[in-house]
């Protein structure tokens, strides 16, 4: 099924992404640039034109932009073998990372300093979401009636258990017949 040739590209694509995967922190945009110059100023795998095609098309589909883009280049370079291999290259730096951290954890998870630091870890985390629903908040609520739907929906969710699906859909339907009402007073 597959010749030496064809397990030399997978390799390539699977080395190629894992770099991609290793050193580059800061997530999807970050790694755009390495993508580039290994795929496009290292091998010549693609054009200028078609990375930044890739790119587009990556970054406007759902998922991490790093594996949609491997996928695409893999799948270009070798089908689906290829998308598999490029996938997996960008994906298991973070996965045998974690894989470190569980095994570290697990072996002082008991020590009292470990307990502390993740009372602060969590406390951080906390304080990242916070401002990140603020910034957001800041962002899409433009009047009285998006703050009301907001809370609401924060009620809805936060004091009487209602599915965060059901918060969306209320809101959508609120914003829609507010918009009608004030077309209507018009």
């Amino acid at each position: 099924m597959f010749n030496r040739k064809s397990w030399l590209e997978l390799w390539n694509l699977l080395w190629v992404f894992f770099k991609v995967g290793c050193f580059t922190f800061g997530g999807g945009l970050a790694m755009l640039p390495l993508i580039q110059k290994e795929v496009v100023d290292k091998r010549g795998w693609i054009s200028e034109s078609e990375i930044l095609d890739v790119f587009a098309i990556s970054q406007s589909i759902p998922g991490v932009i790093a594996i949609n883009s491997g996928i695409f280049i893999g799948k270009k370079r070798a089908g689906i073998p290829g998308a598999i291999a490029a996938a997996c290259g960008v994906i298991l730096p973070a996965f045998l990372s974690i894989l470190l951290v569980i095994a570290v954890l697990y072996r002082v998870k008991e020590e009292p300093v470990v307990a502390k630091i993740f009372t602060g870890i969590r406390a951080a985390s906390a304080g990242l979401i916070l401002l990140a629903a603020f910034k957001l908040g800041k962002s899409a609520i433009k009047n009285r009636a998006g703050l009301w739907i907001a809370l609401i929906s924060f009620a809805g969710i936060a004091i009487f258990n209602v599915y965060a699906m059901w918060a969306v859909v209320f809101g959508g339907a609120a914003g829609y017949f507010i918009h009608v009402y004030q077309r209507r007073a018009k």
